[in-house]
């Protein structure tokens, strides 16, 4: 399968995540239903990570390509998790998100040198969510939460959109 099919796949389910994630933030959302959506979508994401990491030939995708998406996995796990056992103090997982925002930055470069603006745009705007995340959780600006909360709403849309397109098979820049 082409590998940007499989990462549209995924990135569909991302997509939605975000959203669903953005609207629990802003108050439009129970846990427990917000832990199902996170954790179908960590295991998603990790059964793609296992496919690039271990297919061999018959993956299109790299160990790089494994790695990136890992990061999603684990975020997605993670909020699910807290989400189901009612974690308050989620300051370990805004820290996390200090790390990806940090290793999402120049996996955007890298990307962009491989041609793909359209995924480049993605891996900034998400490296810039993961930021927010830190800046919410990790440092606790809870006055933060709305405007971090429609952030996530508006950054589900636009990956679900170009995770739509990957999948379908008409993504430009593939």
């Amino acid at each position: 399968m082409p590998l940007y099919e499989i990462l549209g796949m995924g990135l569909l389910f991302v997509g939605g995540v975000l959203f669903v994630n953005g609207m629990w933030l802003l108050g439009y959302g129970d846990d427990s239903d917000v832990a199902i959506f996170n954790f179908l979508t960590g295991a998603i994401t990790f059964l793609i990570v296992l496919w690039w990491a271990f297919g061999g030939d018959a993956s299109d995708g790299t160990p790089f390509n494994a790695a990136g998406t890992l990061l999603f996995s684990m975020t997605y796990l993670w909020i699910g998790s807290n989400a189901i056992r009612g974690v308050e103090d989620q300051r370990s997982f805004g820290w996390y998100c200090f790390f990806v925002a940090l290793t999402a930055a120049p996996t955007g470069y890298l990307v962009l040198l491989g041609g793909d603006v359209g995924l480049t745009a993605l891996w900034w705007i998400w490296a810039v969510l993961w930021a927010a995340f830190f800046v919410l959780l990790g440092l606790q600006r809870d006055e933060l939460t709305v405007p971090v909360g429609w952030f996530t709403a508006a950054t589900g849309v636009a990956t679900a959109v170009g995770g739509y397109l990957m999948a379908a098979g008409f993504w430009p820049w593939a």
